[in-house]
């Protein structure tokens, strides 16, 4: 068992090692089992693997497979993708002229200049407050700057029941 703070290698690390041991027992550096049982050839060394572990030619011919087996399975749902998409896309309508049309949207309308347009703005008010103009048609309404109708109104009520009271 390994200590908890190593860090775990994948399982593919083991190919080189797999592939190592199948190359050394084709070229004879490693005797195989045949010529062992035999006594034909004496052991190089005294070191040998145990005989419970997997064999290194079926190991490499399972991933193998299963390489096979996951570029199978890949392959096989692109091509449902593609017959089944395919059988849907021809079951739509074309598209109309209109919807095959590219929309591009207007520009923004930006001000080209909003601090003269906000100095416009508050000259239009200020002569509104400050200057004198009739409000309607028949020149019954008027309107007084601002300035002239707060020292009119100045020390009166504007209370609608006591509209005579004496100014001082």
């Amino acid at each position: 068992m390994s200590a908890p703070n190593d860090t775990r290698r994948s399982s593919l690390g083991l190919l080189p090692a797999i592939l190592a041991g199948l190359i050394l027992r084709r070229t004879g550096a490693v005797p195989t089992r045949a010529a062992e049982a035999s006594g034909s050839e004496p052991p190089a060394q005294d070191w040998d693997y145990e005989h419970s572990d997997a064999a290194a030619g079926k190991t490499a011919w399972v991933m193998l497979g299963l390489a096979g087996a996951v570029l199978a399975t890949i392959g096989a749902v692109l091509l449902l993708d593609h017959v089944v998409l395919g059988h849907q896309r021809r079951a739509l309508p074309p598209l109309t002229p209109q919807q095959i049309v590219a929309i591009r949207p207007p520009p923004p309308n930006l001000q080209p200049d909003p601090y003269a347009d906000i100095d416009a703005k508050e000259a239009d008010e200020a002569g509104r407050l400050s200057g004198y103009a009739y409000l309607d048609a028949s020149r019954t309404r008027a309107r007084i700057p601002i300035d002239r109708a707060m020292a009119l109104m100045a020390g009166r009520s504007f209370d609608p029941e006591n509209p005579r009271v004496p100014a001082p």
